[in-house]
């Protein structure tokens, strides 16, 4: 492979992807994405807060909690 290759970072839609969408966004200049489909603009620091978000959702997922612990909750 050639190393004069740049590789592109590649962002998810977070308003998509909390959706359950899987959508790439698109650059929109310097810092900035766009979403073709739901047409979210935000920059990187503001997709990153967002997919901290997301994250929240599937904390628990790989963890079982057994029934006594779900009573405590």
């Amino acid at each position: 492979m050639s190393d004069t290759k740049t590789h592109q970072l590649t962002k998810r839609c977070p308003v998509c992807f909390s959706r359950e969408i899987d959508i790439l966004l698109q650059t929109a200049g310097d810092d900035q994405f766009y979403c073709v489909k739901c047409s979210f603009t935000g920059s990187t620091s503001e997709i990153s807060a967002m997919y901290r978000d997301i994250q929240k959702k599937y904390h628990w997922m790989s963890r079982r909690i057994p029934m006594e612990e779900q009573l405590n909750l």
